[in-house]
């Protein structure tokens, strides 16, 4: 019998990463290329060598687990975005909060293309504000498609409380537009708080189309190396989507390339609490990991200046990376925060380029050696190269401190490309670099199991049994998405109570984790 292997891919900003894992998860090779502006063609690059410096064949890959920034880059790019129509059943009528409040401008004019408002929403406490009216919504829709929007974003008043009317919406857009018109609801993206559920729905909204072009190229890629195995993707929690649910869903896949930096590094240094850093090719991410997931962020979180407010990790990020450019102002050395990124190879001095970067300032300084590069390119004496590690080593201690908090033990793991810049030296003491520490996002989604979560509102009243309904559920959705049962446990559970709200009402997360069968 054949042995099987599960392949794990990250397609990031600048690199494309992938890792080969047998049953007892273990690393048997690993592959790198740059990440392409069609993404399809650096992810199928990656497969072949893979595939080809292992020895085995196409059949014996049993899935294909991908993490990408694809959703992110989108956004900070403001790149093939849908146009979206917003919805608004709000009965009060909120005349002095805007849609898309405080976004960057440029963004705005890139994704919103009309704002309607119709009756309807509820009350904190389940009653509903005033009752929806279908003429009415079906004029709003009229409206949003004479503006010729590509997309519909939904969102109502305490909705996560009740989404029948959004569906009510729903079901209406449908009649109108098509059964194949893209629509997003808010009680399916985010929490309670409007503004950031709104946000996070009208992002999801825009980003259907070029997530669809993205994923669809990338099952066809696998399809023409011979690959038989589901293409399943990483979401932002860590665990596994189907290709179809990331294509409507897109902003669960946003921060995924961070979430599994850190579970592949930990995972890579044979620890489950361990404070992980990730230096890329344009920044550096920190987080901490504790029982072998990254710490779920408290505050809100924040993509392209865009506040959000689905479960994304704690992250901490600074612009620092392989290809952050070096700049002498009055014997002041300054690092990025601009970055050569993916162009390294071609703009950096060491390769013929104009453009001093840290890998440059390391290849000086001995600190790696790349065969086709060519040190005495960058005229940077000694002196000049401490300066910048200093710095380099102070950014990344800075961000150390801030993430620790309480956790001053933890073990600190350094991982992604640019980790190779730094001095030996360096990794001593609470340090450490794992083997494979340049694919650990790669690793990281090769790791990834299948979730199942509930995220809702609820009066615990019957405490007891409610959560154990709740439970059950959450088992129930990891089970459908094809998540053995033997290996089932509880990852995560809050329970967030709403102050001066009767019937001890409160939002309950509850997620179960398992391996895919």
């Amino acid at each position: 019998m054949k042995k099987s292997y599960i392949v794990g891919v990250d397609i990031g900003g600048t690199n494309t990463d992938a890792v080969l894992v047998d049953d007892q998860k273990k690393v048997i090779s690993a592959a790198k290329t740059t990440t392409t502006n069609d993404i399809s063609i650096g992810f199928a690059t990656v497969l072949k060598n893979l595939i080809a410096q292992s020895a085995i064949q196409p059949d014996q890959i049993h899935n294909v687990f991908i993490g990408t920034t694809h959703a992110t880059n989108a956004i900070l790019q403001k790149n093939d975005l849908f146009r979206v129509g917003v919805i608004r059943i709000a009965g009060q009528r909120p005349q002095n909060l805007p849609v898309a409040f405080s976004w960057p401008v440029e963004l705005k004019k890139a994704v919103i293309g009309g704002v309607e408002t119709v009756s309807g929403g509820w009350e904190c406490h389940g009653g509903s504000l005033t009752l929806p009216c279908k003429n009415e919504i079906r004029r709003a829709i009229e409206c949003l498609l004479e503006n010729q929007v590509d997309s519909i974003a939904v969102v109502g008043v305490f909705s996560p409380l009740n989404g029948d009317q959004e569906k009510l919406v729903l079901e209406l857009i449908q009649e109108i537009a098509g059964k194949d018109f893209p629509i997003s609801l808010s009680h399916e993206v985010g929490g309670i708080g409007f503004i950031e559920r709104e946000n996070s729905t009208i992002l999801n909204a825009s980003l259907k189309r070029v997530m669809q072009q993205g994923f669809y190229s990338l099952q066809a890629a696998c399809q023409n190396l011979k690959l038989t195995c589901p293409l399943i993707v990483t979401q932002n929690d860590g665990s596994l989507i189907d290709i179809e649910r990331a294509i409507n869903y897109p902003v669960l896949t946003i921060s995924a390339g961070p979430t599994n930096s850190f579970i592949g590094g930990a995972r890579l240094a044979g620890l489950e609490n361990a404070i992980v850093v990730d230096i890329g090719g344009t920044s550096t991410d920190v987080g901490l990991v504790r029982n072998g997931f990254p710490i779920r962020s408290l505050n809100k979180s924040n993509i392209g200046g865009v506040s959000l407010n689905f479960p994304m990790p704690d992250v901490l990020s600074v612009a620092l990376g392989g290809g952050s450019i070096i700049r002498f102002n009055e014997n002041k050395t300054v690092i990025g925060p601009t970055s050569v990124a993916k162009s390294l190879t071609s703009r950096a001095l060491c390769f013929g380029g104009n453009e001093l970067t840290l890998t440059d300032a390391a290849l000086v300084m001995g600190h790696l050696e790349i065969k086709e590069s060519q040190p005495v390119r960058a005229l940077i004496d000694p002196a000049q190269g401490s300066a910048i590690f200093d710095q380099v080593k102070q950014k990344l201690n800075d961000l150390i401190i801030k993430i620790r908090g309480e956790y001053k033990a933890l073990p600190i793991i350094f991982v992604g490309g640019g980790s190779a810049l730094l001095p030996s030296c360096f990794f001593a003491g609470e340090y450490q670099m794992p083997s494979f520490f340049n694919v650990a996002n790669a690793y990281g989604a090769a790791l990834s199991e299948i979730s199942g979560m509930i995220d809702t509102v609820v009066s615990l009243q019957n405490r007891e049994e409610v959560l154990s309904k709740l439970y059950e559920q959450a088992k129930q959705k990891a089970l459908d998405q094809g998540a053995e049962a033997a290996t089932l446990r509880l990852v995560d559970q809050q329970i967030i109570p709403y102050s001066y709200v009767p019937n001890q009402m409160a939002r309950v997360i509850v997620r179960y984790c398992g391996k895919k069968s």
